[in-house]
């Protein structure tokens, strides 16, 4: 099972990438490393690609070290879903996606859930804003948070933050980010591998999400000043 992003799309993004980040691998071409890396991303495994497995891990590593931006309206849907390692072991995946531009401007990884991981994510999400206002250059007035019945969620109240209990329907602006990823976990049966942990699982969906904002809305590489605005629709 592959997730529905296209190989010829993902090569050209990732080719865009390197040379924005001056990325130039010793052994092989850009446009063979582009190749192999935009397989593996779509859901290809590494041990079955064009390079050495080590070799594409490496360079996807490579990728998870860009600092960009995504621009904000402050409408967002928060949620989180698990994700497992091959021994049985779960963590959560949350991220905050925008309702109005796609963008997913921030996810972290955590072993339990809770209200303060709800306060993480809003200081998180306050720098983001004060960086994407200053980049795209549009005002935020208003934020609102939008969620389901978990109880972490009641951190919103307590901490005075407009937030809504919404529908699934509603709350699916959320889930097509979620339904991404999981579409690209199926080719590793849906878990990560033995040795995964926090750190290891954070960096991998770094790549991901990068590529994701990317193919989904402009996004600003902070660093080169930059932006890069494919703006081709995968939903």
């Amino acid at each position: 099972m592959e997730t529905r992003w296209k190989v010829p799309v993902l090569t050209q993004i990732i080719l865009i990438l390197m040379e924005y980040i001056n990325l130039t691998p010793r052994f092989y071409s850009r446009d063979t490393l582009a190749y192999a890396l935009a397989n593996y991303v779509s859901g290809l495994s590494s041990w079955r690609a064009v390079l050495p497995h080590s070799t594409l891990l490496y360079y996807h590593r490579r990728l998870s070290y860009v600092k960009y931006a995504v621009p904000l309206s402050g409408v967002y849907a928060i949620d989180e879903t698990k994700v497992r390692l091959v021994r049985g072991r779960y963590y959560y995946v949350w991220i905050v996606r925008d309702v109005k531009t796609k963008g997913i401007p921030f996810f972290m990884v955590t072993s339990v859930r809770s209200g303060v991981h709800v306060l993480v994510v809003l200081v998180n999400m306050s720098r983001a804003e004060e960086i994407a206002m200053r980049v795209f250059r549009r005002r935020i007035d208003k934020v609102i948070y939008l969620h389901d019945g978990a109880t972490a969620y009641n951190a919103f109240s307590w901490l005075n933050v407009e937030h809504e209990k919404v529908t699934f329907n509603e709350r699916d602006y959320a889930e097509q980010g979620f339904r991404s990823l999981k579409h690209r976990l199926a080719s590793m049966d849906f878990h990560f591998p033995w040795n995964s942990n926090k750190f290891t699982i954070t960096r991998w969906l770094s790549t991901f999400f990068l590529i994701y904002n990317i193919l989904y809305t402009p996004t600003y590489l902070l660093d080169k000043g930059v932006i890069i605005n494919v703006n081709i629709s995968n939903e």
